[in-house]
């Protein structure tokens, strides 16, 4: 298993994946998903990133946000922006889709639930495959939160936040 996790995520190897391997059968789900969602989806790649980062900063699981932090950062988000995620609503630099996905997001994880004027919104900018893989990627990712905190998921040592 640790072998097949250095091939497909490479080396190092991150340490929510060292953790679930210890379940062999249950981390070819996780990885599964994981590379589905990173790279077979259509939604855009800055607001499934600023989907993940709001979920991370929710919840307050610091390795989540670290680790998207630099996937944002990859995928073109400037880091001025990110600097001001805990004000998206009133903080010019986000755009009406970015505000209403990260709206999204933490609706969807302080309550299950999403307002049907917020979906409206989404509507309008998400056809019907992006709003589901929001919805997914909302989903997946509380789901990875639960996994970080309870096992108390740890930077690792090789990690640095761009």
């Amino acid at each position: 298993m640790f072998d097949r996790l250095e091939a497909l995520r490479g080396k190092p190897v991150e340490n929510v994946f060292l953790a679930v391997a210890n379940a062999p059968a249950l981390c070819d789900g996780v990885l599964a998903m994981a590379m589905s969602l990173r790279q077979s989806t259509l939604l855009d790649r800055q607001l499934r990133e600023l989907a993940v980062l709001t979920v991370g900063l929710e919840t307050r699981a610091d390795y989540e946000v670290a680790h998207h932090w630099n996937s944002a950062v990859k995928a073109g988000l400037p880091q001025a922006k990110l600097e001001k995620l805990a004000e998206f609503e009133t903080d010019d630099q986000f755009t009406a889709s970015e505000r209403a996905v990260m709206r999204f997001a933490r609706d969807v994880t302080r309550t299950g639930r999403v307002d049907d004027g917020l979906w409206v919104e989404l509507c309008g900018f998400l056809d019907e495959q992006e709003r589901l893989e929001l919805v997914l990627t909302t989903a997946w990712y509380n789901c990875v939160v639960r996994i970080l905190l309870p096992l108390n998921i740890e930077l690792e040592d090789w990690f640095s936040r761009l």
